[in-house]
């Protein structure tokens, strides 16, 4: 003898059924809903580590200089291969290659010191190319020259210990995590014998490398705060250079150098008292305490 559902039943079972099944389909919905929203989250986590490195300003006697904190981290510095150019010239003293480590991290200038920053701090614009304005950079002036514009500032602000990069320290912002000579296509990134009709120009008009550095190739020389000295293959923690020398170091090459000259290797080397119309600086900076700077992990 069969038995047969009844209608109420035969719904009741429909019901059941679409009710499992839509059970089962509201917890699938569930479960994709919080995976989505674990990947918003890691996205979200990822997008924050690779983000820019926070900026600040360092303010004195009404000169703006905007920094850019560079993270700790570890690079190959100098380079192995054998460069030559014009008249000669071979880039002796760029090897061996060698590893370095930073262990701090450290605040450089987005842009090189201006014409106008330096008029603001010193009174006075030793620049050979005052057509360029007084957003180009400040040139003509020596590594002594430098220090003095470095002093005033520390002696006309609180928050801010200034002073000249290290030769690993630029070298290091230079190359933002690359490791060729150059961080971009030179024609983009740099102001050179090539394309600069034979001035300097307003910073910050090329493309930036990924810490958002402008013009840390071409345009003018760079004043590091280093003697020069040979490189060994010895791998260099926090390196300071030697304790004295014959000459300090200039990087990044200039607006009327050949583009053999604007790499992220390539080192010039001169007295302290030598200037030139070619030859401008770039400050770094710490922190002296929290007040007004936007990234305490920038403290040592």
């Amino acid at each position: 003898m069969k038995l047969k559902a009844t209608k109420p039943e035969r719904r009741w079972v429909r019901g059941a059924i679409l009710g499992a099944a839509g059970h089962r389909l509201a917890s699938a919905a569930f479960v994709l809903a919080i995976l989505a929203a674990l990947g918003l989250l890691f996205a979200l986590a990822t997008s924050a580590v690779a983000a820019p490195e926070p900026s600040a300003v360092l303010t004195a006697l009404g000169a703006r200089i905007e920094m850019v904190r560079i993270p700790p981290g570890h690079f190959r510095m100098g380079t192995d291969s054998t460069i030559t150019g014009p008249q000669g010239w071979s880039n002796d003293g760029e090897g061996p290659a060698h590893d370095v480590t930073l262990t701090h991290s450290f605040w450089i200038g987005r842009y090189p010191i201006t014409q106008r920053q330096w008029l603001a701090v010193m009174g006075v614009n030793p620049s050979h190319n005052l057509k360029s304005g007084l957003d180009a950079p400040v040139e003509q002036v020596s590594w002594g020259d430098c220090r003095a514009f470095i002093t005033k500032l520390n002696q006309t602000q609180g928050l801010w210990i200034a002073r000249l990069p290290s030769e690993a320290e630029w070298e290091y912002a230079c190359r933002a995590g690359t490791s060729g000579e150059r961080y971009g296509p030179i024609d983009q990134i740099a102001w050179y014998a090539g394309n600069s009709e034979g001035h300097s120009e307003p910073v910050g008009k090329k493309l930036p490398n990924a810490f958002g550095l402008y013009d840390m190739l071409g345009n003018v020389w760079q004043w590091c705060g280093d003697w020069f000295a040979a490189y060994s293959d010895s791998a260099l923690v926090d390196p300071q250079g030697p304790a004295s020398g014959e000459k300090r170091i200039m990087r990044g090459g200039c607006y009327y150098c050949d583009q053999v000259h604007a790499r992220a290797s390539r080192r010039n080397r001169d007295p302290e008292a030598h200037l030139y119309r070619s030859i401008g600086l770039r400050i770094a900076a710490e922190p002296r305490h929290l007040a007004g700077v936007a990234d305490s992990a920038a403290v040592r």
